[in-house]
Parts: C-alpha cells; sequence; structure tokens
C-alpha cells in the first residue's frame, strides 16, 4: 500500500514539475516578446506628427487604459470592495479590471465597433 502511495506521489510530482517547466518556458517567451514591444515603443518617434501614426498597420496600434481608482469604482458598486482591498487588493483589482473591460466590451459593440477588449496583467 506505501508503494502505491508513493508511485502516486511521484506521478503528481512529475507531472507538477512537467506543469511547471511548460509555465516557466511559456512565461520567458512572454517576457521576451514584452521586452521587443518595449524596445519598439521606446524606438517609435512619438514627437512625430499624428499623420505619420495614420502610416502604421492597424495590427501596430493599441489603445491602453490604465484605472486609477479601482478601490472607489468598486466601492460604488458593493460595501464589501474596501473589506477585500484590505484582505485581497490584487484581487478586488482584477475584478475591476475584468468588468470594466466587459463594460467597455459591450458598450463598443453598442458603437458598432469591431474590437478586442483584453486585459493584461504585469509590466
Amino acid at each position: 500500500m506505501s508503494t502505491l502511495i508513493a508511485l502516486v506521489a511521484l506521478v503528481i510530482a512529475v507531472a507538477a514539475a512537467a506543469v511547471a517547466w511548460r509555465l516557466r518556458r511559456a512565461n520567458k517567451a512572454l517576457r521576451a516578446e514584452t521586452i521587443g514591444l518595449l524596445w519598439r515603443l521606446e524606438q517609435a518617434d512619438l514627437s512625430a506628427p499624428r499623420t505619420a501614426y495614420a502610416e502604421l498597420p492597424p495590427e501596430d496600434r493599441l489603445l491602453s487604459i490604465r484605472i486609477l481608482n479601482p478601490l472607489e469604482l468598486a466601492s460604488t458598486q458593493t460595501k464589501a470592495a474596501s473589506m477585500l482591498h484590505k484582505v485581497r487588493p490584487a484581487l478586488l483589482s482584477k475584478m475591476v479590471y475584468d468588468q470594466a473591460a466587459e463594460s467597455l466590451r459591450e458598450r463598443l459593440a453598442d458603437e458598432g465597433v469591431v474590437a478586442e477588449v483584453k486585459v493584461h496583467a504585469g509590466r
């Protein structure tokens, strides 16, 4: 019986190691892509006239929004937000961003805008 338990534990450990390895590999790839995008952003001539941006292909354009008051927004929706903010501020922020993304997605669709709305975390 103890051999079976040891074997199951070994299988679980190997599976966990494989998942951790794949996640590290994916994380490295995402970091490399982020560094490349940051480099492209740093190299961009932000002083160029707006007509220069008209020459950019659509896939090189991105609209970025940072919510500066997530606690205040959440507090308007529920009284438990301040309590959640004290215990799990990252979770509250995630919930606010997810709700804002959904709201933005709906409003853009109402206006006939076909857009991909995603929430990106990290720097």
